[in-house]
Formats: C-alpha cells, sequence, structure tokens
C-alpha cells in the first residue's frame, strides 16, 4: 500500500484511477485513496480496503518531501475498522443524522516533522476523518494565528465521503462545508472547530 499513498503524494490528490467517490464503493482486493493532506513537506494519505470478513478498513500513511522534492517512502502511522457503510448515498446520510460534516475518527502519531532544533525528535500530530454531507461541494478551512489575527482561509474540493485533515502542534482551524451556487459559494450546517495543543 506504501506505493499507492506515494504516488498519491506525488500527485498532490488521489489518483484517478483509484480515488474515492460519493457514494464510496470499496470493492474487494482494490485499494482506494479517500483522501491526500499535504502541509508544507508534510504529506498524509487516507486509504481504504475491504478486509476478508468484508468490513471497510482505513490505512494511514506518512512522508516528508526532501529538498530535492522527492517524497520519502511512505511510512505506516495505523489503522482500523471504518465503522459505517457508505456505499450509497443514503448510507453516508445516515451516518451523518442530520450533520452536514462530522468526526467519525480521531488519532495522533509522533512523527519526524523537521521543525525542532535537530530536526529529529518528532511531534504528535493530530488527524480527523471528515465524514462530509453529499450536498456540499467544498470545505472551508480557516487557519487560525497563535496570536490573535485575521485567519488564513483555504477551499478543497469534496470527491468522496471521508476527508482527511491533520495538525501539528498548536495549529486549529475551523471547517464549514460549503455549496457552490452559481459563481458564489454558500456555507450550510455545522461547522467544526479542530485544535491540536501545543504540547
Amino acid at each position: 500500500m506504501a506505493d499507492i499513498a506515494e504516488t498519491a503524494l506525488r500527485l498532490g490528490h488521489p489518483p484517478t484511477d483509484l480515488a474515492a467517490t460519493r457514494p464510496l464503493a470499496v470493492p474487494a482486493d482494490t485499494v482506494i485513496v479517500a483522501d491526500v493532506w499535504i502541509s508544507g513537506d508534510l504529506g498524509f494519505v487516507l486509504l481504504l480496503h475491504r478486509r476478508d470478513d468484508d468490513l471497510i478498513a482505513e490505512e494511514l500513511y506518512y512522508s516528508v518531501r526532501r529538498a530535492d522534492g522527492v517524497w520519502e517512502c511512505p511510512d505506516h502511522l495505523g489503522g482500523g475498522i471504518v465503522g459505517t457503510e457508505l456505499g450509497t448515498s443514503a448510507m453516508a446520510e445516515d451516518a451523518l443524522a442530520g450533520a452536514s460534516v462530522s468526526v467519525v475518527a480521531e488519532s495522533e502519531s509522533l512523527v519526524h516533522t523537521g521543525r525542532g532544533s535537530d530536526g529529529d525528535e518528532g511531534e504528535l500530530v493530530r488527524a480527523w476523518e471528515l465524514l462530509v454531507s453529499g450536498g456540499a461541494d467544498l470545505i472551508e478551512i480557516e487557519r487560525f494565528p497563535p496570536a490573535p489575527g485575521t485567519p488564513a482561509i483555504s477551499r478543497r474540493d469534496v470527491t468522496g465521503p471521508l476527508m482527511l485533515l491533520v495538525l501539528l502542534p498548536g495549529e486549529r482551524v475551523r471547517v464549514s462545508p460549503m455549496r457552490r451556487e452559481n459563481s458564489s459559494f454558500t456555507r450550510f450546517g455545522d461547522v467544526l472547530d479542530l485544535h491540536n495543543p501545543e504540547q
């Protein structure tokens, strides 16, 4: 699976033939790239596959981009069972129970970030897997600075029901689902405030 994660990082998004779709079908003997999260020279990839007992499992991979722009071979950070089937839009909406976005999994991992004084101590990053309503076209991410100030805003297209978000220590964001309406965007439904405290 590391090679699939590496390809996704090199592209900066899920490969077209392995990308998650809405609704999310995970055939047997197939690894799906649910999402890719890149922050500077750190990259994370969420993979899905179907186990022998027919349950959907998730695997989280991580890598660092070298100075020459090449990604290191991704390391496996962890995995588990996805708590719900998402094979139809109705299944995803049932799991959301009326919400427009919700957290379905959260984890912490000690990874090398290169930000420390010697670059080798590692930091605890926090990853969230978000289940997003089929009514959302994109999510808006407001990234708040450590001191009071104007947040930096970015937007990500919603390509599948599961999205990955990873924060370094001290980072805080607000996530808002949005709909496209002609040439503008409108927030709808729930807002998530996510924070990875300083260690």
